[in-house]
């Protein structure tokens, strides 16, 4: 009994001794967790800032994933720049992505693996080369165009703004070759060139016309050796603007054909929003697919010379944004109201009627004087209506002999536009 008083009167205070330690212990200040150490070292260090990026990326926090795999791209992490680059296009598109990247500097994009071309920056991949004014690509721009046995009455030049771009213009191409009735026609596709997404800056809104900065093609049409242009970039609609096709990077051959009938005068048969209605539905013009009204139809036919057989005057929806009724010629749907359909052989005897006098297609170079004319620059709205005038265009030449009237009485030379022969945008 005493044994065991003296045994408890010993472990007591050590117990309490033993207590009094662990609550001290307890209130040391504890080192971070390691998501804190992590958050600490990635301030200054490349692989942790990368290793948070891809955590961050994880748990689909998106803008802290993006600023992460930037800032460990900037500390000197390679690997991180496909993350940076993927999210940013993710947040913000295609064509702010590439111009952010413009601004980097040069070694970190030759560190990185980024595939500079499905952005468009030819001109910052190592594997590109210059041909001033476009850019040569391996497997890209090395590849014939398309010359038919029938000639060449009709010259248009390809231009690609990436890769995507590049690679689908080579199987509209191929499609366009095979097409029972395309490759019919004397048109030829001269091989493909490429100019830098950030340069023609072209638009990615859905809900829109596909727009680029056209005033940036003049230094790309430096001759006549081409009358028309398709350009193969942006998101969006597709459309015709006056010696311009301009096509989504997912196009396929009913959407080429279909906008490649525009330079044709053909209009669409679905209606057209008011603005291009006021402009197009007017009696005193004649287009080749349509009329605008009935008493259209002797005036059509002395112009084209020839009337589709069986005749059968079929409204359709084109002016009905406008106080006037349209008819096609013949009864069935088509290409022209429905891409995905046949273009109708009276269309295509009308476009090979049209191709024995290609100088009466407005060309390019007239649309871009326009544009020179905009941002006054005479030099170069002169030296293009030469080119238009040099392929022929009778509204060049027209312009050129007011131009030297007005130089000879010292008189500014009489603006123009465009939309006087054909309206500015066609089609959606």
């Amino acid at each position: 009994m005493a044994f065991s008083k003296m045994l408890a009167g010993s472990v007591r205070p050590r117990l309490v001794g033993l207590a009094l330690l662990l609550g001290l212990l307890g209130c040391q200040p504890k080192g971070p967790g390691p998501e804190q150490a992590l958050l600490d070292a990635a301030q200054t260090d490349a692989q942790a800032a990368h290793r948070l990026a891809q955590r961050r990326l994880a748990n689909q926090e998106l803008d802290a994933a993006q600023y992460w795999f930037e800032h460990a791209w900037s500390l000197g992490e390679p690997a991180a720049a496909t993350g940076a680059v993927m999210l940013r296009q993710r947040q913000q598109g295609a064509l702010a992505t590439a111009k952010w990247l413009e601004q980097q500097h040069q070694e970190s994009l030759e560190d990185s693996e980024l595939d500079l071309a499905a952005l468009g920056l030819w001109h910052l991949q190592a594997r590109s080369q210059a041909d001033w004014p476009f850019w040569l690509y391996p497997g890209l721009t090395d590849q014939p165009g398309w010359f038919p046995e029938q000639g060449c009455q009709l010259r248009i030049q390809p231009i690609a703004v990436n890769s995507a771009a590049a690679r689908q213009w080579q199987q509209l191409q191929h499609d366009w070759q095979q097409d029972s009735q395309l490759s019919q026609l004397a048109v030829c596709f001269t091989p493909l060139r490429l100019i830098s997404s950030t340069e023609l800056a072209c638009t990615e809104s859905s809900d829109t016309r596909i727009g680029c900065d056209y005033q940036r093609l003049i230094p790309y049409v430096r001759d006549a050796s081409v009358q028309q242009l398709v350009i193969v970039g942006g998101r969006g609609k597709a459309s015709y603007n006056n010696g311009i096709i301009q096509l989504p990077e997912r196009a396929g051959l009913s959407l080429l054909r279909h906008e490649f009938m525009h330079i044709f005068q053909f209009m669409d048969e679905y209606a057209l929003p008011a603005e291009a209605a006021q402009e197009v539905c007017q009696p005193d013009r004649l287009y080749p697919n349509i009329l605008i009204g009935r008493d259209q139809l002797a005036a059509y036919q002395q112009h084209w010379g020839r009337l589709p057989e069986p005749l059968a005057l079929t409204p359709v929806d084109t002016c009905n944004n406008s106080p006037h009724q349209a008819y096609r010629l013949i009864a069935q749907s088509n290409s022209m109201e429905w891409h995905q359909l046949d273009l109708p052989d009276y269309y295509l005897q009308l476009v090979k009627q049209q191709l024995q006098q290609p100088e009466q297609l407005m060309p390019v170079q007239y649309f871009l004087a326009y544009q020179a004319r905009l941002h006054e620059d005479d030099a170069d709205w002169l030296r293009l209506m030469q080119l238009a005038e040099e392929l022929g265009y009778p509204d060049a030449s027209r312009l050129l002999n007011l131009y030297e009237l007005a130089q000879r009485a010292h008189a500014p030379a009489a603006d123009h536009h465009p939309g006087s022969v054909a309206p500015v945008v066609l089609s959606d």
